[in-house]
């Protein structure tokens, strides 16, 4: 008993004290303590303990106060940063929607230009292989699609079709070493035949040495291989070598389009011509 006595002295004390409070301000009310010299010196002994335990109890509302406010803080947080995800989600989907309505509007003012009967088709698929550079799109013969037809984009060709499935068509790109493309210097008019190769880049041949070629030279579709329409960028003459012998110079070709960067093209066929570009 003296131990628990010990242990919780202050505590007992404090209750005491309160109970004797309490105590005395009921007599005090009822009249008992009129002409007790004790009472109002008890009273003014116990004054700061009231005093305390109103601030205590006022201090103790206002940190459970304080706690409710940073709960609501944190609640209301979450919900703005679950807000700001869904915004930022919402933002980059306009974004994107953006930029496919851009690239569909370049296509339809570069359609008008083009043959009619172009197509418009996605890529969905490319080869993984280094030797066959191709990549597949989502049209095919019910499209309008057929074995042959010219693949190109506004900034440029891009390839051609080799094989047609009725809903999907695969692309030779000209970047391919089976690729060619007959193209003309748009400023000198010399002519010669654009092709990938295994060893390097993309390659102008059968260019003759006679033939005045410069660096930055534009190069575009001759539209006389049947393919390609006439006056399509294909790209620029990155480097021109002349070799002491031989009937051609090396010319290296830095293509136009990178295809893949390419997410809509247009196949189009050679029928008539959109005029040089």
């Amino acid at each position: 008993m003296l131990a628990f006595v010990r242990r919780n002295q202050i505590l007992l004390t404090s209750f005491l004290c309160v109970l004797f409070s309490l105590y005395i301000l009921s007599a005090a009310a009822r009249g008992h303590l009129r002409g007790d010299p004790v009472g109002p010196l008890l009273l003014t002994l116990m004054r700061p303990l009231q005093i305390g335990t109103q601030l205590t109890m006022a201090k103790l509302k206002e940190l459970q106060q304080g706690y409710l406010n940073l709960m609501r803080i944190a609640s209301e947080n979450e919900r703005l940063k679950g807000r700001i995800t869904e915004l930022e989600a919402e933002k980059n989907r306009l974004l994107e929607v953006e930029a496919t309505n851009r690239r569909f509007q370049e296509l339809l003012d570069f359609r008008s230009q083009l043959p009619s009967g172009s197509v418009t088709a996605a890529v969905i698929g490319n080869s993984a292989s280094t030797w066959f550079r191709t990549f597949v799109l989502d049209k095919g013969g019910a499209d309008g699609v057929r074995r042959g037809m010219a693949v190109v984009s506004p900034a440029g060709v891009v390839g051609q079709v080799v094989a047609v499935t009725s809903r999907s068509s695969k692309i030779l790109l000209i970047a391919d070493p089976n690729s060619g493309v007959d193209v003309v210097d748009q400023r000198s008019r010399a002519r010669g035949i654009v092709s990938g190769s295994l060893d390097s880049g993309p390659i102008m041949k059968y260019a003759k040495r006679s033939e005045e070629i410069q660096e930055g030279d534009r190069l575009i579709t001759s539209g006389l291989d049947g393919i390609f329409p006439k006056g399509l960028l294909v790209g620029t003459v990155a480097k021109v070598r002349k070799k002491t012998f031989g009937l051609f110079q090396y010319v290296e070709v830095a293509l136009a389009v990178d295809p893949y960067r390419l997410e809509e093209v247009l196949v189009v066929s050679a029928e008539a011509a959109p005029g040089a570009r």
